[in-house]
C-alpha cells in the first residue's frame, strides 16, 4: 500500500520530470534562435555587401545596415538568455538530477548541456 510519504516522493518526482523538461525546451529554443540570427546576419551581410557592390541607393544601403545592426544585437541577448537557461538547467540537474536518474528528461537535459556548453566556451 502507498503511504503518505510515497506520494508526496512520486509528486515530487513528476515535478522534478516536468521542471527539467521545461529548462531542457528552453535551453533547446534559446540554442536554435542563436543559431537563426546567427545565419540570419551572415545573409543580411552578404546582402549588405552586394548592394554597396552594386552603388544601391545610399538610404537602402543604410536601411539593410540597420536591418544587420539588428539582428547583431539579437545574438548577444540570445547569447545572455543561453548561458542563463544553461545555468538554470545546471541547477535544476543538481538539485532534481538524483531523483530524476535514468529518465528520458534527464538525458535529454544532459544531451543539450552537452551541446551547448561548448558553445558558450568558444
Amino acid at each position: 500500500t502507498e503511504t503518505p510519504d510515497d506520494r508526496a516522493t512520486m509528486a515530487d518526482n513528476k515535478d522534478a520530470l516536468r521542471a527539467l523538461k521545461i529548462k531542457t525546451g528552453v535551453l533547446t529554443r534559446v540554442k536554435k534562435e542563436l543559431a537563426m540570427y546567427r545565419k540570419e546576419v551572415e545573409t543580411e551581410g552578404a546582402k549588405l555587401e552586394k548592394m554597396k557592390a552594386e552603388g544601391m541607393d545610399p538610404h537602402d544601403i543604410k536601411q539593410q545596415d540597420q536591418v544587420l545592426g539588428e539582428s547583431s544585437m539579437m545574438i548577444g541577448d540570445c547569447t545572455t538568455r543561453m548561458e542563463n537557461a544553461f545555468n538554470d538547467l545546471v541547477a535544476a540537474m543538481d538539485e532534481h538530477g538524483p531523483a530524476c536518474e535514468g529518465s528520458e528528461e534527464s538525458a535529454a537535459a544532459q544531451a543539450i548541456l552537452d551541446e551547448v556548453e561548448p558553445m558558450l566556451e568558444a
